[in-house]
Formats: C-alpha cells, sequence, structure tokens
C-alpha cells in the first residue's frame, strides 16, 4: 500500500504540527494539505499559515521577538513612494526653526537640543523612532508570546499533547514574530503621515531631538491655504516646544 493511503486527515494534520512544533518544521507535504479537506479545514490556509510559522521561526532570536523583523516591515512601507530631501527644503525649514527657537527663546526657557533639528525622509523617521517603538512594544509583545505559551500547555486536548510537548519555544517565537510584524506596519504607515517628531502625542524621537519631514509637510499643507513658510514656523515651533 502506498504512503498516506492508510492515513486519515487527522493523522496529517497530526503529522504537519509535529514537524512544526518540534522546531523542525521541514517541507509542507501538498498530498496531506490536500487530504486535510476531509477534516473541514482549507488546504491553502493551512499551507499559508504553515510558511508564516516557519519563516518566524527561521527569522526570530531566541527571546522569541525578532524586532529585525519589525524594521524591515516598517522601511518597505516608509521607502515605497518616499522621497528625498532637497537642499531648498532643507534650507526652508531650517530657517523655519531657527525663527520658532528665536521666538520661543524670548517666550519662555526651554532646555538646548542635544542635537540640531533636522529633516527627515519617511525612512530616516522610521529608523530615529524605531528604538523607543520597540521599548514601548517589547512587555506587550512578551505578554502576547506568553499568552500563547500558556493557552497552548493549557488548552490542547489530551490527545494532541504528546504533539506539542516542547512547542512553548515555537510558539513564544511565533508570538513575538506576529507581534513585531503587525507593530512594523503601523510605524511603517505612521511614517507616511506624520509631519514632525511629535505627532503622535509621545516623545518618539531620541531625547533632546526635534524633525520635520518635508514630504508629509507638502501633503499636509497643499489644501491648506496657508502659505509654507507661515505654515513651516507653526510646526517648527509647536516641535520645539
Amino acid at each position: 500500500m502506498a504512503d498516506g493511503e492508510d492515513r486519515s486527515p487527522e493523522d496529517d494534520f497530526q503529522e504537519l504540527l509535529r514537524r512544526l512544533l518540534g522546531g523542525q518544521p521541514g517541507a509542507i507535504d501538498p498530498e496531506q494539505l490536500s487530504r486535510l479537506s476531509g477534516m473541514g479545514i482549507d488546504p491553502a490556509m493551512m499551507a499559508a499559515m504553515m510558511q508564516q510559522m516557519q519563516s518566524a521561526f527561521s527569522q526570530a532570536p531566541s527571546d522569541g521577538i525578532s524586532w529585525d523583523l519589525a524594521k524591515r516591515q516598517a522601511l518597505h512601507i516608509a521607502n515605497q513612494g518616499g522621497l528625498g530631501i532637497s537642499s531648498g527644503e532643507r534650507t526652508d525649514l531650517g530657517e523655519a526653526f531657527a525663527l520658532a527657537n528665536l521666538w520661543l527663546s524670548e517666550a519662555t526657557t526651554i532646555s538646548e537640543l542635544s542635537q540640531p533639528p533636522r529633516t527627515l525622509t519617511r525612512g530616516g523617521w522610521v529608523e530615529a523612532t524605531l528604538p523607543v517603538w520597540q521599548e514601548l512594544a517589547e512587555p506587550v509583545a512578551l505578554s502576547i508570546a506568553d499568552a500563547l505559551t500558556a493557552a497552548l500547555d493549557e488548552q490542547v486536548p489530551e490527545e494532541m499533547r504528546s504533539v506539542v510537548q516542547g512547542a512553548g519555544k515555537l510558539m513564544r517565537t511565533v508570538g513575538g514574530s506576529l507581534f513585531a510584524a503587525q507593530l512594523g506596519a503601523v510605524v511603517g504607515r505612521l511614517s507616511t503621515e506624520v509631519v514632525s517628531g511629535g505627532d503622535v502625542g509621545l516623545p518618539v524621537m531620541p531625547a533632546g531631538e526635534a524633525a520635520i519631514l518635508p514630504q508629509n509637510f507638502a501633503d499636509f499643507g497643499r489644501d491648506l491655504g496657508i502659505a509654507d513658510d507661515q505654515l513651516a514656523l507653526y510646526l517648527a515651533t509647536r516641535e520645539l516646544a
């Protein structure tokens, strides 16, 4: 009898889980996937899920959170349609920052910036702010990964215990990687919308730094009917303050 002819869909499902949760995912067997329809499982959906999990397993570090994955995802989104910064934009926004600093120094006392204000591309904003996003998100990512591990341990049926033994590390890896990918997508989308470093209401720029994104500034002011120099002065003053 050929291999697979005496196997049930349940056997195939357990074998796929064994490969994945045992830490050695291996190749996905198309024949096994096709027989999963007998359990009411969409083979295409299962194949996509396992490929994602295999990718997460191969890319994530031992702590289960691939922050490099978050960075790649964020930069991928940020750099789609991203533009460089012209010398004119640097000059105009630099003058706005200088005037804003003069106004603020006469009206109030603020601490000096550790670095001169700067202009950033969308990708540059991702690079500058991602360490803060990582610090904010790490406790959440660890909680999600731990919750997946606990759910696997507590809720798996008794007959599947032998399949999932030792899978806690993998589930932590998968949970952390999925969260990192979601975080990267959020940060990447924000990079296409924020105009300055303080737009999101959190100090996501490095301490003592201020920035404006010229590309998003142009989009922001396009339909407002306000002169660019006046709008730049407003945004520079708000960013410094």
